[in-house]
């Protein structure tokens, strides 16, 4: 088998390895940086190893820690807790909404006119309490209480509402939600 020179070229050409598309390290340039690696490495005795969980168990049970850690003292503003709280939506209705089922709302949220915000000031009193109320955000400020709490839906802080229940020390907020009509839920 007698082979010409180009042929033998082409050959040579098919034998070698492929030139690379990606880059490796010995094309880039050489920099004064070092880069290294501590994945080997034993964890000193310093760092407390116990914090970090190693079961989805001990992760949960570490959350429900940290949940209940954020009501104390410390977590709020200041030395202050964080209260409880629960917000629900109402709804007006009328006769021809609930029986005669003419009027144009819906059980949904959408129909809803009013956003109910209970919060829960065990131990304080209504003289200690400075609310301050804007359209996204509602701010409660006490002597042991702090809650900075943004709402789901823009309010009309004009029309809106806040009592005392003294009995139960819970303050109650009567939030005007401000939304567009639209002819089928107003």
């Amino acid at each position: 088998m007698d082979l010409s020179a180009l042929q033998m070229e082409k050959l040579a050409d098919l034998l070698r390895a492929p030139e690379p598309e990606v880059l490796q390290g010995e094309d880039f340039p050489a920099t004064n940086y070092e880069v290294t690696s501590n994945r080997d490495t034993k964890v000193s005795q310093n760092q407390d190893v116990s914090k970090y969980p190693k079961t989805i168990e001990e992760f949960e049970q570490q959350e429900a820690e940290e949940a209940e850690n954020m009501g104390k003292v410390g977590f709020g503003a200041g030395d202050r807790k964080t209260p409880e709280y629960t917000m629900n939506y109402q709804q007006s209705v009328s006769a021809e909404d609930v029986f005669l089922q003419m009027g144009p709302k819906t059980p949904s949220s959408a129909s809803c006119e009013n956003l109910v915000v209970r919060v829960m000031m065990p131990g304080d009193k209504k003289e200690n309490v400075d609310l301050s109320v804007d359209k996204n955000s509602v701010t409660i400020n006490s002597s042991q209480y702090y809650l900075k709490l943004m709402l789901p839906h823009e309010i009309n802080p004009d029309n809106s509402k806040a009592s005392w229940d003294g009995a139960k020390d819970i303050l109650l907020l009567t939030l005007k939600l401000d939304r567009e009509f639209d002819f089928v839920n107003f």
